[in-house]
């Protein structure tokens, strides 16, 4: 049961890194080939009028990098703490059903 446990949280631990390093481009939209053609003909006009203010959002330096990741981390820390805290709650709850500690029938 242990061991069946480990092996789900390893591997939701793993899906959930994958996702997070993952640049897979899901927001991307797909169309025919028309409508590629033409939105490309859109982003060329776009481009050559806004290559002078070309923004490229990404941190200023090094510092302001090395914070969005450690709050990243923190983050997903507290998802899992929560987790954690939740499942022992389920436990208990679990545990007092089983002895049935709510029923009407108490002694």
């Amino acid at each position: 049961m242990m061991r069946s446990r480990r092996i789900a949280l390893s591997l939701l631990l793993t899906c959930s890194l994958a996702f997070f390093f993952m640049n897979s481009g899901f927001g991307q939209q797909v169309g025919s080939d028309e409508q590629r053609s033409t939105e490309e003909k859109k982003e060329i006009v776009t481009q050559t009028e806004t290559e002078k203010e070309k923004l490229i959002p990404s941190p200023k330096n090094i510092k302001e990098g090395t914070a969005i990741y450690v709050f990243v981390g923190w983050m997903w820390l507290s998802i899992f703490v929560l987790i954690y805290i939740l499942r022992l709650k389920i436990k208990e709850i679990d545990r007092l059903y089983k002895i049935k500690f709510f029923s009407a029938k108490r002694e």
